[in-house]
């Protein structure tokens, strides 16, 4: 378990992954191994914040002394509003968040997404285009969509609460949102609802073959057992951990991220 700090109570500092819940956060060794590789005398804390708090939190942060922060489950969506008209947040190098920011620079008030990025360099080299099976239309999954509609992918989408794929006004055309999570017909399905931070998985009826994604990482995933044994291959969330991890860093430093450092820190 990571040590983490109620927002009001964190300490100054540089960086902060944000989130609720966030003690199975490994973002503060992945970054402070990062930092100790680039000989930067940085920190990098766990901080916890509700949803509903999160514009005071940002607020006493940046007086601290943040200079940026990473929002993990449930603030993406939040933090990306909180970054609108602060410092133009479309500005972001190619990382503008189309649905929810993962990455924040306080001092500017500007915000960046690095989860799809991330998680296109995650997957395997030779998984090639073909239809995707998202779990979950939270932030993550509204991201992983949209960047796996830009690379060639068909989409189906599932939620366990009907209607929240069908009110996106983002939803691309060439999605089909299903009532049932059935994986026959694709070759990846993608996890991205909050079930494995609490060990659960959603109820998907395995079939046919291909490769699974849970973006939960750090502990054991039932939705990815059930994977393998249905014949599927399996990734948990710590190589697209480390590539969102790795851009946010050169986002806010304009160095190189020391990628092999930063895995070795979450095995």
């Amino acid at each position: 378990m990571t040590e983490f700090w109620e927002w009001r109570e964190a300490p100054p500092g540089h960086f902060a992954v944000l989130g609720d819940p966030i003690a199975h956060s490994k973002s503060p060794a992945m970054h402070a191994a990062a930092y100790r590789a680039r000989g930067l005398r940085l920190d990098y804390r766990a901080v916890r914040v509700p949803l509903d708090e999160l514009a005071p939190a940002l607020a006493r942060l940046r007086d601290l002394g943040y200079r940026g922060v990473n929002c993990t489950v449930p603030l993406k969506e939040a933090a990306a509003e909180w970054a609108k008209g602060r410092g133009g947040w479309e500005e972001a190098d190619g990382l503008a968040p189309r649905v929810g920011a993962n990455t924040l620079d306080l001092r500017a008030g500007r915000a960046a997404s690095t989860d799809e990025a991330g998680f296109m360099a995650s997957l395997p080299a030779e998984l090639m285009p073909g239809t995707a099976l998202i779990l979950g239309a939270g932030g993550s999954g509204k991201a992983l969509a949209l960047a796996l509609k830009d690379a060639g992918w068909s989409l189906r989408l599932w939620n366990r609460t009907p209607g929240r794929w069908e009110d996106w006004s983002q939803l691309p055309a060439q999605a089909e949102v299903v009532p049932t999570a059935e994986s026959a017909g694709c070759s990846l399905v993608v996890n991205a609802t909050s079930a494995g931070l609490s060990g659960m998985a959603p109820p998907v009826e395995w079939a046919g073959s291909g490769h699974a994604v849970e973006l939960a990482y750090g502990r054991v995933s039932p939705f990815l057992a059930q994977a393998e044994s249905a014949g599927w291959t399996a990734q948990d969330g710590r190589a697209m951990l480390v590539e969102q991890g790795a851009l946010a860093f050169e986002w806010w430093l304009r160095i190189p991220a020391p990628r092999r450092d930063m895995l070795q820190a979450v095995l």
